[in-house]
């Protein structure tokens, strides 16, 4: 150990003392960062996902310029076999090389860690997942300058060397891609997929450490290091070839020891989950509806063994998913593997479930192909059977597997009522994609309000000289509804309606109220007021008055495509607020970081009348510090300057609770955010609204389980110039620290060559 120490710190300090490697690592550093900053603000994510896609890519030049001299050079100078004569081996010698190069480029990957400061500074950052991305990247060294360092050990030449490094360290990052696997046939990828650098490296990226990848790396570095022994072995033995063959065949049994243990051990999982949320673990709630399980439930994965490379990963997580579910449910959950391309009997249970044959497009073999492959998972309890027909992606995997399994196990499930009648939003064509997720874990019904003339079909034709005076409408609430929600009606509510839902709240009932302030017409880009009496009825109830305005935010705002055909362009449009968490804390917003209002309208809060009325408010929504209202013209288009005077925090949604019988009342300035659009680009929404609706009913089963790569961190910046600070002021640092502390370690050491020692 001492040896390889030695020869490390003869590599760091050999690094540290030469002029290029700082060049090289400046370089290194402005080039990777000159790319993230490229498009990171327009996605305005706070994470360095971006930045560490473009990793692999650069190390292809960086870590064979690093490498190529590191056994080429000893040769061509004549000093290989001078450092062997000393008191150290062949395998020291290797070992420690590697160890400089790798301490090397980990320090300089260290420049990751302020830039990841920098950004929490502006929005919630996982450092979790950075710290497992920082790891990633290590790993991805290790193997990259294994690989250099062998093949530095074949030449003489640094030129040979750093080529042939470049265009291995290719192969290595490009094989498991599929760009490269469609032009092998599909008997291949699977290998292909787990030979790939760049597959174990983003696996490990996402901020899991999977013992299966770290096992790739570690072997695979293995393996070249002990070639590069293999070779300096054969330089020292020459002709005597019975010699060196013991140490052919001990690496022969490492290579095949090591492809062994890597087909065997991706069917042996182990995962360290290193997000902030545990996002690649099974969520309490699931745990606990599996640990509840009345009886066996039977999960079948119908899934094809010769899926194209980018299925493997899923496929693979897929499996991992199911195993968790297993154990976490004491034996009541029974998991079987069943392949339907080879086993015709598979076949025809998939077809029975709904689970299909899904066709690829593939270039294989220099033409095109059509190939057929399953990838689903049907579930059976108590006779009755349920599927998710094909899996293309892992995000929301345990909603639905764990929905599903609720929904066959629950008989009787709470219920919510849904208000029309009014010209309410539809649950069907506005909500569709909202009622199909609450179908999961509740039972919908439909209160429509109406006259008794119309519910009986009697009403009579009036006479030609009188106009007929419609008869109030009214409507019944059923016993067992727990909570109404109310969406933007455009039509009044009668008087006995509004005593219908006090006395329902009364008793305990939950309100959830989706009020607008105005009734916006994207076609014409104008609003104008509600006219409605739900905003006075809410007022009247809670002391929260929803305002008739249109709240606008101009830091914290949704970029928006405006335009047609060709001429498309996208502007920051603060009228579609990123609505933040309130200081307040609720179980509600807990997981939730943001959520996209259209067009809302802000709340008027009496504190007075809230304590008068016997109601606890949390705040649940606001907006940043830097918004206002319109209120005059509404007018909604994109290209008018806003008002920059005024500007404050506005409460945007809140929760009001009661120490007596009442029941839960929620409200919001914004019915639209909920509807399938919006629900369907803006993940946080549909979060918000069921994680509101399952407080309200207080069922918050299925709301609390994660829907992995959810969260959006989202910059919130307090002016125009702190996007241009954050990336000329990351930039410009690593340019100046790594420039200032080469440039005082070589004046130190040109000062200290030039000093004169007394005999």
């Amino acid at each position: 150990m001492k040896n390889i120490l030695t020869i490390a710190k003869k590599e760091l300090r050999a690094y540290f003392n030469n002029p290029t490697a700082y060049i090289v690592v400046a370089a290194f550093l402005l080039l990777w960062e000159f790319l993230f900053f490229r498009n990171v603000f327009l996605i305005g994510e706070v994470s360095l996902n971006t930045l560490f896609e473009y990793l692999p890519w650069i190390f292809l030049l960086i870590i064979p310029a690093l490498t190529m001299g590191s056994l080429a050079e000893e040769k061509s100078d004549g000093t290989l076999e001078f450092l062997l004569t000393h008191p150290l081996n062949q395998a020291e010698l290797v070992v420690g090389k590697f160890l400089g190069i790798l301490s090397f480029v980990a320090l300089s990957l260290l420049f990751v860690f302020p830039l990841a400061w920098s950004f929490s500074r502006f929005g919630a950052l996982d450092w979790g997942k950075v710290f497992s991305q920082y790891l990633a990247g290590v790993f991805l060294v290790s193997v990259l300058a294994s690989l250099g360092i062998w093949i530095s050990s074949l030449f003489a030449s640094q030129i040979s060397a750093f080529l042939l490094s470049a265009i291995a360290s290719f192969f290595l990052v490009i094989v498991g891609t599929e760009f490269f696997s469609n032009h092998f046939p599909l008997e291949l990828s699977s290998f292909l997929e787990q030979l790939s650098v760049s597959n174990h490296f983003d696996s490990m990226t996402r901020g899991v450490i999977d013992a299966r990848d770290v096992w790739y790396f570690v072997s695979l570095s293995a393996v070249f290091l002990s070639l590069t022994y293999l070779n300096l072995v054969k330089n020292k033995y020459g002709n005597r070839k019975s010699a060196y063959r013991q140490y052919q065949i001990g690496a022969g049994l490492l290579l095949g020891i090591v492809v062994l243990s890597n087909i065997v051990g991706t069917k042996i999982p182990g995962r360290l989950d290193l997000t902030q949320e545990k996002i690649y673990t099974l969520s309490p709630a699931t745990k606990k509806i599996v640990s509840e399980l009345p009886d066996i439930v039977n999960i079948s994965l119908y899934a094809s063994d010769k899926l194209p490379a980018q299925l493997q990963p899923v496929l693979r997580e897929t499996k991992d998913i199911l195993e968790d579910y297993r154990k976490n449910s004491g034996g009541k959950i029974k998991v079987s593997y069943k392949n339907p391309s080879t086993d015709s009997e598979a076949a025809s249970e998939a077809a029975a479930q709904g689970i299909q044959p899904v066709r690829f497009n593939v270039v294989s073999q220099e033409e095109f192909q059509v190939k057929e492959g399953y990838l689903g998972i049907a579930i059976a309890h108590g006779g009755k059977n349920e599927a998710v027909p094909f899996v293309q992606n892992i995000n929301d995997l345990e909603y639905q597997l764990s929905s599903l399994i609720r929904q066959l196990t629950v008989d009787q499930k709470p219920k919510i009522g849904f208000l029309s009648g009014h010209g309410e939003k539809s649950l069907y064509t506005d909500y569709n994609l909202l009622n199909t997720e609450l179908k999961k874990q509740f039972e919908i019904v439909t209160i429509t309000g109406q006259s008794d003339e119309a519910k009986d079909n009697k009403k009579t034709a009036p006479k030609k000289t009188e106009e007929p005076t419609p008869a109030p409408k009214k409507f019944s609430i059923p016993e067992d509804v727990k909570t109404i929600i109310i969406a933007s009606p455009t039509e009044n509510y009668s008087d006995e309606e509004k005593n219908t839902l006090t006395d329902f709240l009364n008793k305990g009932g939950n309100l959830l109220f989706l009020a607008d302030g105005a009734i916006v017409s994207p076609q014409t880009l104008s609003a104008s007021v509600s006219q409605n009496n739900l905003l006075d009825y809410i007022k009247e109830q809670t002391g929260v008055e929803v305002e008739k305005n249109l709240v606008y935010d101009l830091r914290s705002n949704e970029s928006v495509a405006f335009g047609g055909g060709q001429m498309r362009y996208i502007l920051p449009y603060p009228f579609w607020a990123r609505a933040l968490r309130g200081t307040d804390n609720s179980p509600i917003v807990s997981k939730i970081d943001s959520v996209t209002l259209t067009w809302a309208s802000s709340l008027k809060i009496d504190e007075n009348s809230l304590k008068e009325k016997g109601w606890q408010k949390t705040e649940l929504l606001t907006t940043s510090d830097y918004a206002g209202s319109e209120t005059s013209t509404l007018n909604i288009d994109p290209n008018q300057k806003l008002s920059t005077q005024n500007l404050g925090k506005k409460s945007l949604a809140v929760a009001l609770s009661s120490a007596s019988d009442k029941g839960r009342i929620i409200i919001l300035g914004d019915a639209d955010f909920l509807s399938d659009q919006n629900v369907r680009d803006n993940s946080g929404n549909f979060s918000f609204g069921f994680e509101a609706i399952s407080w309200l009913s207080q069922e918050s089963v299925l709301s609390q389980i994660k829907v992995r790569n959810l969260a959006e961190r989202k910059f919130v910046f307090d002016n125009q110039g702190e996007p241009s600070i954050l990336k000329f002021g990351n930039m410009a640092f690593a340019l100046i620290t790594v420039a200032g502390y080469g440039s005082w370690r070589l004046w130190r050491r040109r000062r200290m060559k030039n000093e004169v020692y007394p005999n």
